[in-house]
């Protein structure tokens, strides 16, 4: 009986390692220190253009850049004045991935700057509206080889609208949730 049990584990061990050494070479490397990639998220909305940069294995840092244009159509009647509103958005996330497999759920922490000028027909030009977007991050990235990912990414948190002078607001805050699709293609 020990012979038989000494054999099997023997076995056990032989095999284990012949099936890491061979998954290890087949097995591409997702995650790693220094890798990079730029990406985009909101495909289906006003999208963002994200770029990522891994510490090591699990620890990513990503820079948010984003903008928005709305122009109104027509003439402005008279005593107004057209104005064109314009959004840009920047910020940064602090990300943790759970996994370094093919598809790799991510927790994390993401705060925005963002200014917002109307557009519309006014006869007082409003200034622009300021805020401050900090919410948690839960998402996953499904690799489809080595370089390309789709994801998708929920936010749950607050924005501060900062007080302004003209007209005269106080600070607003709002709870928010979003959730986006995502695409990224890593450099390394």
């Amino acid at each position: 009986m020990k012979k038989q049990l000494l054999v099997l584990a023997i076995i056990s061990v032989l095999t284990h390692h012949a099936y890491s050494q061979d998954s290890s070479r087949t097995r591409p490397a997702y995650l790693h220190a220094g890798k990079i990639g730029l990406g985009i998220d909101g495909i289906t909305g006003s999208p963002n253009l994200l770029m990522k940069y891994f510490f090591n294995n699990q620890f990513a840092i990503q820079v948010i850049a984003g903008c928005d244009l709305d122009m109104p159509g027509g003439t402005a009647p008279t005593g107004t004045t057209k104005v064109n509103g314009l959004t840009f958005r920047g910020g940064l996330s602090l990300i943790v991935h759970l996994t370094h497999d093919r598809v790799s759920p991510y927790v994390g922490f993401e705060g925005i700057f963002q200014s917002t000028k109307s557009a519309g027909f006014f006869t007082v030009i409003p200034d622009p509206k300021n805020s401050i977007i900090a919410s948690g991050v839960l998402g996953a990235e499904f690799f489809l080889d080595e370089r390309f990912t789709l994801g998708i990414k929920h936010n749950l948190g607050i924005e501060v609208q900062l007080k302004r002078d003209t007209p005269k607001e106080e600070s607003d805050i709002h709870f928010n949730t979003s959730t986006l699709v995502t695409g990224r293609f890593y450099f390394n």
